[in-house]
């Protein structure tokens, strides 16, 4: 049986997705893509990771929202 036709390793699913290693952790963690731990290694079955390629997007850090008010708004004079 051949493995390395059917699986990748977590930092070989990193690179194909664009991210770092220790994201795509974060994402199996999370229960987003499912793996199996085998010798310590994250072991990702392909099929599934080209299904979840589709539609993961690699946007960093947190949403961002606008402002309610800056120093130039009546409210920040209000005193």
């Amino acid at each position: 049986m051949n493995l390395t036709n059917t699986v990748v390793s977590s930092a070989e699913a990193a690179k194909i997705l664009g991210i770092h290693p220790v994201s795509i952790q974060k994402v199996i963690y999370s229960g987003a893509l499912s793996a199996e731990k085998i010798a310590n290694r994250w072991l990702i079955q392909k099929d599934e990771l080209t299904e979840f390629a589709k539609t993961y997007n690699p946007s960093r850090g947190r949403p961002r929202t606008k402002r309610k008010y800056t120093k130039r708004s009546p409210i920040w004079n209000a005193n």
